[in-house]
């Protein structure tokens, strides 16, 4: 083992003070010594880091100039693939965000790369580490829905309706907007509960269009009159190898409440159904199969809790935040173990991409399109 693994932050955000660095205040081993992001980020989040993290504003020199052994890599996404590239050519341990890449181009060249140089190249799917997430994959795997026919799934934010999207509305830095946000999560979530592949997929995106002089409305992403606006809205048919059918939908303007954010994904089969929920309200799971009586079984899952005064409702959400399935507490655990991977490494986050990069396609050209198996 590693005494210390020596961590640099590219990107400074929010979702690094949350999400990341709980991992990293969690492992014994970890120690952040260099951040890099705008000049003003970069000097004002060192203080959250510990006493004597250096601040850069250029990640090349940041990686030239600082022995380290991993990144952090959390920048808009147009930034992941040079950002990631950098850190894994000079034999760096990379954690990249989602989407990984602006396109699969750049995401194979990140996994091909981490792959053949040994080195822990992963992406960030929190979701995966719920634990009515982990359960609901164990009882697919069991046989208790049977063979797999129908899946459906949402995850909606309606913080889109109250506050612009930021970067992520830009399809220059974001490449795809509420897509790329979070439908990329509804897609690994799809994925990994059922070892699925997606074979071809069918598409429909909107951009809600705001002018000061005009009412809004609701457009198509690729109408010229949304200029450079990404998508608020995707929703998708979707056709798995073997021949399930899914039904998805992912948007920023979908009304929430108390709610927040509302993940949701069922799957039906020849001999049961499976269906979870998430958002910030709690989380949960049940089934039915025969012999239940007409009604569905609700899972006790340790570790799956409603928010009360231990527990705030984004902790409820993201139950695996301060403990050790937080994926970023088991990156820094892979690399001071000397693992050469970890997961979900970048070829997960390279066949999400070839998901999305369909999606886009299909949308823009009106028809079902095919998406790579390799």
């Amino acid at each position: 083992m590693k005494e210390i693994v020596r961590v640099g932050i590219i990107g400074p955000s929010w979702w690094v003070n949350y999400w990341h660095l709980a991992g990293l205040k969690h492992h014994p081993n970890a120690r952040i010594i260099a951040v890099c992001g705008t000049k003003e980020r970069s000097e004002s989040d060192t203080e959250k880091y510990g006493e004597g993290v250096l601040a850069y504003t250029d990640f090349e020199k940041m990686l030239d100039e600082v022995p380290l052994d991993g990144v952090i890599v959390c920048t808009p996404n147009h930034l992941h693939h040079a950002a990631s590239m950098a850190a894994l050519e000079r034999g760096i341990a990379v954690i990249c965000e989602k989407p990984i890449a602006m396109n699969a181009e750049q995401a194979k060249e990140m996994a091909e790369t981490a792959e053949r140089l040994a080195v822990v190249g992963m992406v960030n799917f929190p979701y995966r580490d719920n634990p009515n997430v982990i359960e609901f994959r164990k009882l697919v795997q069991s046989g208790y829905v049977g063979k797999i026919l129908h899946l459906s799934g949402v995850y909606h934010g309606g913080f889109g309706s109250h506050r612009p999207p930021g970067w992520r509305g830009n399809r220059h830095l974001s490449g795809a907007g509420i897509l790329g946000d979070l439908g990329s999560h509804l897609i690994d979530l799809a994925r990994y509960v059922t070892e699925l592949e997606f074979s071809s997929v069918c598409a429909h995106h909107l951009t809600l269009f705001r002018e000061e002089d005009s009412p809004t409305e609701l457009i198509r992403t690729e109408d010229e009159k949304a200029g450079t606006r990404n998508d608020d809205s995707s929703a998708f048919l979707a056709e798995f190898v073997g021949g399930a059918q899914g039904v998805f939908q992912t948007s920023w303007l979908a009304y929430q409440g108390s709610y927040s954010q509302h993940q949701e994904v069922e799957v039906f089969g020849t001999e049961g159904r499976l269906h979870f929920v998430a958002n910030h309200s709690g989380t949960s799971l049940k089934g039915m199969r025969e012999g239940l009586e007409k009604t569905f079984e609700v899972f006790d899952v340790k570790g799956a809790k409603a928010p009360d005064d231990n527990h705030s409702e984004e902790d409820t959400f993201r139950p695996g935040r301060n403990s050790k399935s937080n994926t970023t507490y088991r990156w820094v655990e892979a690399i001071a173990s000397g693992q050469k991977t970890c997961s979900p490494d970048m070829g997960e986050g390279l066949k999400t991409q070839l998901v999305i990069d369909a999606i886009l396609k299909s949308s823009e050209n009106r028809r079902w399109e095919d998406i790579p198996q390799n």
